[in-house]
């Protein structure tokens, strides 16, 4: 997913250790007391976004400080899922993958429908100018403009995931 995994846990070293090769992540920081984590998240956010997956009170602070907070919804804390942004309400951590093709997928679709409406307005605005168009059919091309947003953000609906292009 071209991320940097790193595992915070208030674990002792030697569980984490294990867990860590058993999962294939490298950079481990164990036996952590949540306002550690929150100096971890801090100093990891300074490399660039990071995302927080937590279930328990001790990640609480730090599911609030991250750029995005997810907490495991159905075994985690209510505190957690409170403090998060996304609550994953299966457990299934392997959806992680999917959240993220899904975030990045909406932010395109976003920044492609704000441009298109930019240039329906400016078309318009220019037409206006020019006096080819009247204010109502300028208001026509406004909303059809909308229509073209409405219709992108609906794309997003059936759009299936496929993990190997990813």
């Amino acid at each position: 997913m071209n991320t940097n995994t790193v595992l915070l846990t208030g674990d002792n070293i030697k569980t984490a250790k294990y867990l860590g090769t058993q999962i294939g992540i490298n950079e481990i920081r164990a036996e952590l007391l949540p306002e550690q984590k929150v100096e971890n998240i801090l100093s990891l956010k300074k490399s660039g976004m990071v995302c927080m997956i937590g279930d328990g009170v001790n990640d609480a602070p730090a599911l609030k400080i991250a750029d995005v907070g997810v907490a495991m919804g159905a075994i985690g804390s209510d505190i957690a899922v409170e403090a998060s942004d996304i609550a994953l309400m299966n457990d299934d951590i392997s959806k992680l993958p999917y959240l993220k093709w899904l975030g990045n997928t909406t932010l395109k679709t976003i920044r492609c429908a704000i441009f298109l409406s930019m240039c329906i307005n400016f078309v318009a605005v220019t037409l206006s100018v020019m006096g080819i168009l009247n204010p109502t059919t300028g208001a026509l091309v406004h909303n059809a403009g909308s229509c073209f947003v409405i219709l992108l953000a609906a794309l997003l609906y059936d759009r299936k995931y496929c993990p190997a292009l990813n």
